[in-house]
């Protein structure tokens, strides 16, 4: 929904086009309709119009009321800028499934800059400073400044990572991917995808999380998937099975249907690597299960003995299926 057009239904400014917009929103999925109702609410409250800037505001604050019922933290100890040494000391504590390249920087306002990156063959694990799990996948890159976790904690994507979330009351947790999609929630745990070129892809492993690009915004609950296509905006939702959202926690291939070229893709991603599939890999069965990542070479081998597909490397970046 364009929150400029919202804004319009709330004070009563609206067209008839756009009266007839907001009603399909309404009728997309029901916390559409509780987003509306807490904004006419405030609305009646202040006795005053609402600006755009409120609105933005008040839906994360709604993000708590609709979210699965938690209960109020305990107040967290005041927030410490972590030097680099301490960071690194963090990562290698909590760091089982890859390594990472940490850099500190500072910029024109001398905040402190951290990166974390994971190598182009390797998925790592950390904790943020908020107690946030994150599940980093191959050639992965996480940035965030010295102010998070005050007000907000703001990070910027790219790549591929889930994140099980700290709930924290009022303080939201907002991810931004490189094409400035927004992903926000107060705690929860899901899966983003966002590498370069190609579709930005959330899935939900539990809780609620609300998707924002283009002035348009959409609440994702468990079980439910987004596909974003930057070239046009359009927003696709769909199902996602819970095991599946939550791969890269659990460090296992999950496979669903799908047939050789499903199975190359998802190895492909998952990997690193060029999977390319024959035409002879056509004639196999298609294939649902799990199979947890015990290294590539275990993995591919339990793969051909599940389906009756074959492969060798073409080269060390190449796999060949057929």
């Amino acid at each position: 929904m364009n929150w400029e057009i919202l804004l319009k239904y709330i004070n009563k400014e609206e067209s008839d086009a756009e009266d007839r917009q907001v009603e399909e929103w309404l009728n997309e999925q029901k916390e559409n309709s509780h987003v509306l109702e807490y904004l006419q609410k405030r609305k009646q409250q202040l006795q005053q119009p609402l600006k755009q800037s409120d609105i933005h505001q008040q839906w994360v604050i709604l993000l708590d009321r609709i979210f699965e019922s938690k209960p109020e933290e305990e107040q967290s100890r005041p927030f410490k800028l972590y030097s680099l040494i301490g960071i690194a000391a963090s990562i290698l504590l909590v760091s089982v499934l890859g390594w990472f390249y940490l850099q500190q920087g500072k910029s024109s306002a001398d905040k402190q800059i951290f990166t974390l990156q994971t190598p182009a063959n390797s998925r790592g694990r950390l904790t943020l400073p908020d107690g946030t799990l994150v599940y980093m996948g191959p050639a992965s890159k996480i940035t965030y400044d010295g102010a998070f976790g005050s007000d907000k904690r703001v990070l910027h994507l790219s790549g591929e990572a889930f994140f099980d979330v700290k709930h924290i009351a009022k303080k939201p947790f907002v991810i931004y991917t490189e094409n400035q999609l927004a992903v926000t929630v107060l705690g929860t745990s899901f899966n983003v995808y966002s590498h370069k070129n190609h579709n930005i892809e959330v899935k939900v492993a539990t809780g609620l999380v609300g998707i924002t690009a283009n002035h348009q915004t959409k609440f994702l609950r468990a079980g439910e998937q987004l596909n974003y296509q930057a070239g046009n905006g359009r927003m696709v939702t769909a199902a996602v099975d819970y095991k599946d959202a939550a791969a890269l926690q659990n460090e296992t291939l999950f496979f669903k249907n799908d047939g050789a070229v499903g199975i190359a893709a998802k190895l492909s991603r998952w990997y690193n690597i060029d999977v390319e599939v024959l035409p002879s890999a056509a004639r196999h069965p298609r294939f649902s299960g799990e199979m947890k990542d015990t290294g590539i070479n275990n993995l591919m081998k339990g793969l051909c003995y599940a389906t009756g597909l074959q492969y060798r490397y073409k080269d060390p970046h190449t796999i060949l299926l057929f």
